[in-house]
């Protein structure tokens, strides 16, 4: 898929987002690239750019001060490590890519990766037999 087609998948799947959580997002920029970094990749210690599938950068809600000014917030989808993700699950372009914008927007509202692990395989037990995975970065 080109990087356009994948952009407006990104635009599509951030428009379904519920409307009470995308109230609540302040200065926040969604990017694609085609893979990790060696540094981002450092950061969260992986060593296979496939691994990756999205990434938060920034400031999480829970820990600015009202007087918080910062730069913008970037949530980071990888094109490459989702198309990857695709092919070695079959699983819906779509739904790997709105599952890691719920996953990070859930990073950009103060939850670590440890609290993601717990939420995730909660919904996996939740779902278990209806088709329906959790996908983490």
């Amino acid at each position: 898929m080109n990087r356009r087609t994948f952009e407006h998948l990104v635009t599509r799947m951030i428009a379904k987002i519920p409307r009470e959580f995308l109230a609540e997002v302040r200065n926040l920029s969604f990017q694609v690239e085609t893979w990790a970094d060696a540094e981002t990749l450092a950061e969260v210690g992986f060593d296979d750019p496939r691994d990756l599938l999205g990434y938060y950068r920034g400031v999480p809600l829970d820990e600015r001060t009202h007087d918080y000014i910062g730069l913008p917030d970037v949530i980071t989808l990888y094109q490459g490590a989702v198309e990857n993700y695709r092919d070695e699950t079959g699983e819906p372009l779509g739904k790997i890519v709105r599952e890691t914008i719920i996953h990070e927007l859930a990073h950009y509202f103060g939850f670590s990766e440890e609290q993601m692990d717990v939420i995730e395989a909660l919904w996996v037990e939740a779902t278990e037999g209806r088709g329906t995975s959790a996908v983490s970065d």
